[in-house]
C-alpha cells in the first residue's frame, strides 16, 4: 500500500490568541467552516461573541460491515478585539491671536466589536515653540449610519462599529506670544489626540483578559499599534497634528475649480447619453493667513439632469441628503440644489467634494 501523507495544519500566534488556542481537529478544519462565516465576518474579522462550532465524522467499516457514524465536536466563542487607529487630516496656518483655530484627524475602528471611545487633545508637547489653549474637540461626521444614541455634531465619547470611522474636529486659540517673547512667522505648535477604547456596547468598561483563554467566554484583547504619544496594546492611539504661526498680513483667498471626474453610461461606456451618470469633482483651495468664515457651497442641479440620490461626498466621507449632522444636504437649505457647509476654514486647507447627476 502507498502511503498518503496528511497536509500539515498550522494556525499563527494571532490566530491563537484571538480564537481562544483551540484543538488541534478544529484548526485543521478552520478553512472549510471559515466560509460558511462570511455573511457575519466584518472587514477587520468576525464580530466578537459569535458562537463557531465545528464536527468531525468518521465513517468506517468492520469486517465488510457499514458501522454508525462516530463524531466529535468542538465549539468556542469569538474574542473581543480592541485595534484604533487615529490619524493626522489637516494641518493649520494661523496668526498670533487667532480663535479657535482647526486641525483635523480621523478615528479608525479597527476592532471586531462596537466600541465607545474618549477623545482628549493635548496641546502641551515639549518640542514646539509655543502652547495652545481652550481647545475643543467635536466629532463632526461618521462613515456610514450613526449608531442609536449617537447625534452629530458632538463633543461626548463617540460610539463607532466595527470598521466605522469618525471625522474629528479640535479648535484651539492661539496666543500672542511664547512666554514674553513676541510669535514669530515660522513658530510651530503641536497638537496631540488621543483616542480611548472605555467602554464597550453595553457601557462596561474595557479591560484585557490576562488570565488563560476561556473558549466560551468572550475574552478581551489589545491589539492596537503605538502611535505619536501612546504605547501600543494599551487600548489606545493618537496622532499630531502643526500650528504653524505667521505674522503675514497676507488676506487669505479662496479659490474652487468644477470638472467633470467620470461619465458612465448604461452599457459600461463613457458616452453622455440619456441615462448616463456624470460625476462631478469640486476642489476648494484656499491660501493666505488667518480663517476664512462661514464657507458655503452650492450646487444647483443643471438643466436636463437630475441629482443621483446618496452621492456628496466630502474629503471621501460619504454624507447624507438629509439636514442632520454632517455637512452636506440635498434640497433642504435650496430647493433642487446640494449644498456643503464647511463654516469657517483655515487658511492652507483644502476640501474635495464629489456628487453625481444623471441625465434626462
Amino acid at each position: 500500500m502507498t502511503q498518503t501523507s496528511l497536509p500539515t495544519c498550522v494556525i499563527s500566534q494571532g490566530y491563537y490568541r484571538y480564537f481562544k488556542k483551540p484543538r488541534f481537529l478544529l484548526a485543521c478544519f478552520f478553512v472549510l467552516f471559515s466560509l460558511l462565516l462570511a455573511s457575519l465576518a466584518h472587514a477587520q474579522g468576525t464580530h466578537a461573541g459569535v458562537d463557531i462550532s465545528n464536527v468531525v465524522t468518521v465513517n468506517y467499516q468492520v469486517n465488510g460491515t457499514q458501522q454508525a457514524p462516530v463524531q466529535s465536536s468542538t465549539n468556542f466563542t469569538v474574542d473581543r478585539k480592541i485595534d484604533l487607529v487615529v490619524t493626522g487630516v489637516n494641518n493649520a496656518n494661523v496668526i498670533p491671536g487667532d480663535t479657535q483655530a482647526e486641525v483635523t484627524f480621523k478615528l479608525l475602528n479597527e476592532g471586531n466589536d462596537i466600541q465607545i471611545f474618549e477623545l482628549t487633545p493635548n496641546p502641551v508637547i515639549n518640542s514646539d515653540d509655543f502652547d495652545t489653549s481652550a481647545c475643543n474637540t467635536v466629532v463632526t461626521s461618521v462613515t456610514g449610519t450613526p449608531l442609536p444614541g449617537v447625534s452629530l455634531p458632538t463633543s461626548a465619547d463617540i460610539k463607532l462599529s466595527p470598521d466605522q470611522q469618525a471625522l474629528i474636529s479640535v479648535k484651539c486659540n492661539i496666543p500672542l506670544n511664547n512666554g514674553s517673547v513676541p510669535l514669530s512667522s515660522g513658530d510651530t505648535s503641536l497638537l496631540s489626540l488621543k483616542a480611548v477604547a472605555k467602554r464597550n456596547d453595553n457601557e462596561t468598561p474595557v479591560v484585557e483578559s490576562l488570565a488563560t483563554d476561556t473558549e466560551l467566554q468572550i475574552d478581551t484583547v489589545f491589539a492596537d499599534a503605538a502611535g505619536s504619544d501612546d504605547i501600543a496594546r494599551d487600548a489606545s492611539h493618537s496622532a499630531r497634528r502643526t500650528y504653524t504661526a505667521s505674522t503675514s498680513t497676507i488676506p487669505p483667498t479662496l479659490t474652487i475649480d468644477k470638472s467633470i471626474l467620470e461619465v458612465k453610461d448604461s452599457s459600461g461606456g463613457n458616452s453622455a447619453v440619456s441615462g448616463s451618470e456624470v460625476t462631478y469633482k469640486i476642489k476648494i483651495t484656499t491660501a493666505g493667513m488667518g480663517t476664512i468664515n462661514n464657507a458655503v457651497i452650492s450646487d444647483q442641479t443643471p438643466t436636463g439632469m437630475t441629482y443621483k440620490a446618496g452621492t456628496i461626498i466630502l474629503d471621501n466621507n460619504l454624507l447624507t441628503d438629509s439636514s442632520d449632522g454632517d455637512q452636506g444636504d440635498f434640497g433642504v437649505t435650496a430647493p433642487n440644489t446640494a449644498t456643503i457647509n464647511l463654516g469657517n476654514i483655515t487658511a492652507g486647507n483644502q476640501y474635495d467634494i464629489q456628487l453625481t447627476y444623471k441625465i434626462n
